[in-house]
């Protein structure tokens, strides 16, 4: 192929490119659960949504509440799927169990 060729091929070239940002979903904005006056003889749920390392900062969270605060109990639950996807069992049960929830999200 010559040269010329070469160019006139190029010029009829299309590059196709997607936007990087992608399509975030809409938000609603919820009212947060009103704060604890004390987390002494509360169970606080330390869940991992499976997101990158947040298993790892959890766990470290509990043992802090064990050193620190030994009046709070802590349950380290792993969420079933990955972190997009609900997990209806689970919050079930931390609505009927717990009194507080740590999300981690690590990185």
């Amino acid at each position: 192929m010559r040269k010329t060729e070469m160019k006139e091929n190029r010029k009829s070239e299309k590059i196709v490119a997607m936007n990087p940002m992608g399509y975030p979903p809409t938000i609603t904005q919820l009212e947060m659960a009103p704060r604890l006056d004390s987390l002494d003889g509360k169970t606080v749920y330390l869940v991992d949504v499976r997101f990158d390392d947040g298993d790892i900062l959890l766990q470290q969270m509990q043992i802090w509440f064990t050193e620190h605060k030994p009046k709070v109990k802590t349950v380290f639950v792993r969420k079933s799927g990955v972190y997009t996807q609900d997990d209806a069992k689970l919050f079930q049960e931390i609505k009927e169990k717990a009194d507080a929830v740590i999300l981690g999200i690590g990185h």
